[in-house]
């Protein structure tokens, strides 16, 4: 589990570049913000494709990888401004929710969605991607274009979307990476300067994505490497990306209007070229299918046995605070929340949260210790959270 101060950070950090950059990736990339497909030696200057048609290629290379069924209910994960759902909605007739981090996003997500008319086939919402309050088994697709790499807690995303999907239902990736094996100095300051300005928390592989979807349970487990089809999105002259006027003067008007985190948008493009240049950058899809009769085994920690949910808490809540606040002989049964740790409030609230993902959404520990006298609160132990578990389970 990545720290919890790290995902109360990024999410607003993320919302925060969205909402300010929103009309900027509209005007510049189109209706689909994300990267262009094109064939090896195809050019948009010799008749080939524009980097609009690319984006919807790639979109449509995506749906193909992973034989996204006509007529699926499905949820798209960062789903932008819209545009792979609305494809999704129209072209395939599916049945979309999309959800983003920024209101903004989802506004004009929803704008489009009933300028083309399709708002009965496509409705989308701010919320986060590891707490959407949809019941298990809900969907039938999950689908989820260049979003992954915003989440820092990639082995919760694929035990969530396992929870949201039917048996028999498909996940569809396609995400920024980074090679296989260790990095030079060199290569690490430039991952580095790509993760700060597009306000991502680190990259995987596309062999760890694998990895993290067969531990979290999925079957049929494939990936593909694509760098070479989108690389050259990033490349202005091939993608005949239209460059702003005044581009400097404009730089600096918008970071003195909307915030600094603004600029991130300017230096993506350099960045992630050389990337893609030097083969530190990847791109790729992945695929897999929720195993038919895994309803019972959606989350493997919802079968521990009640003996043994102390400790998994335990380990739960030092993951929360820090091995610096767990202290040297870590945390057990008999620590207090209060009396021992101190615990806060927003730590209090990851850990309710990662305890609801694993053992349910009946599980509200803020609610039971709001039941409680301060005296009950100090005595409160980690084995009294586990015995309220388990009787909710």
């Amino acid at each position: 589990m990545v720290g919890a101060d790290m995902e109360r950070g990024l999410n607003p950090a993320v919302e925060r570049y969205y909402d300010t950059t929103l009309d900027l990736y509209e005007e510049l990339w189109g209706e689909h913000v994300h990267h262009g497909y094109w064939d090896p030696g195809e050019r948009p200057d010799a008749d080939g494709a524009d980097r609009h048609a690319a984006t919807d290629r790639l979109v449509r290379e995506l749906v193909a990888y992973a034989a996204v069924p006509a007529g699926a209910h499905v949820l798209d994960v960062g789903c932008g401004i819209g545009g792979p759902a609305l494809y999704l909605a129209g072209a395939l007739g599916c049945t979309v929710a999309g959800i983003t981090l920024s209101a903004l996003q989802a506004a004009r997500a929803n704008e489009k969605a009933q300028a083309a008319g399709l708002t009965d086939k496509a409705e989308f919402h701010r919320k986060d991607a590891l707490d959407t309050g949809y019941a298990d088994g809900t969907f039938e697709v999950v689908w989820a274009l260049e979003s992954l790499m915003h989440i820092p807690d990639r082995a919760a995303f694929f035990a969530e979307a396992l929870r949201l999907l039917r048996p028999g239902g498909t996940l569809a990736v396609a995400t920024w990476a980074v090679c296989d094996g260790g990095l030079t100095a060199e290569q690490d300051a430039l991952v580095g300067q790509i993760l700060r300005h597009q306000v991502m928390p680190n990259f995987s592989s596309l062999a760890q994505h694998e990895r993290l979807a067969r531990d979290a349970g999925f079957a049929d487990v494939a990936s593909a490497d694509w760098s070479d089809a989108v690389a050259n999105s990033w490349d202005p002259g091939f993608a005949q990306i239209r460059r702003f006027e005044h581009g400097r003067s404009l730089m600096r008007e918008l970071a003195r209007d909307r915030g600094v985190d603004v600029l991130g948008f300017f230096y993506a493009g350099p960045l992630m070229k050389q990337g893609f240049d030097t083969g530190v950058m990847r791109y790729g899809a992945l695929r897999a299918v929720k195993p038919v009769g895994a309803a019972e085994a959606v989350n493997p920690a919802a079968a521990e046995p009640p003996r043994d949910l102390p400790t998994r808490i335990a380990d739960l809540l030092s993951e929360v605070i820090g091995e610096d606040r767990a202290g040297p002989h870590g945390i057990g049964p008999q620590t207090r929340l209060d009396g021992d740790l101190y615990l806060e409030s927003a730590e209090l609230a990851a850990l309710g949260e990662s305890l609801r993902r694993l053992y349910g959404a009946r599980i509200d520990l803020s609610g039971l210790i709001a039941g409680l006298d301060i005296d009950q609160i100090i005595a409160l132990t980690v084995a009294d959270v586990a015995a309220y578990v388990a009787g909710l389970r």
